[in-house]
């Protein structure tokens, strides 16, 4: 689906909603909250689509991410050490 047709679709479903959308490869995520308590990351591709509901927290919580690091340097190492394929 294109990136206006997922745009319309929503805005059209939910008007007031704060959205995002980011073309990634084959997929599109759409963040989106309704500016309260319900917040959702939506990967959209041809194949389907996946839902994740996200809390909106004051403190920090990495619970949704398969890894979780103090900064972007220790990020980087462990994407160069265990992620990358040489």
């Amino acid at each position: 689906m294109e990136v206006n047709k997922i745009k319309e679709c929503i805005t059209q479903r939910y008007p007031k909603w704060n959205v995002y959308i980011e073309p990634s490869g084959r997929s599109v995520w759409v963040s989106m909250n309704d500016g309260g308590i319900n917040f959702f990351e939506v990967e959209v591709r041809e194949e389907g689509v996946g839902i994740t509901r996200r809390r909106e927290v004051e403190e920090i919580d990495f619970s949704g991410h398969d890894e979780a690091f103090k900064d972007l340097e220790e990020t980087f190492i462990y994407i160069d050490k265990n992620l990358i394929m040489k």
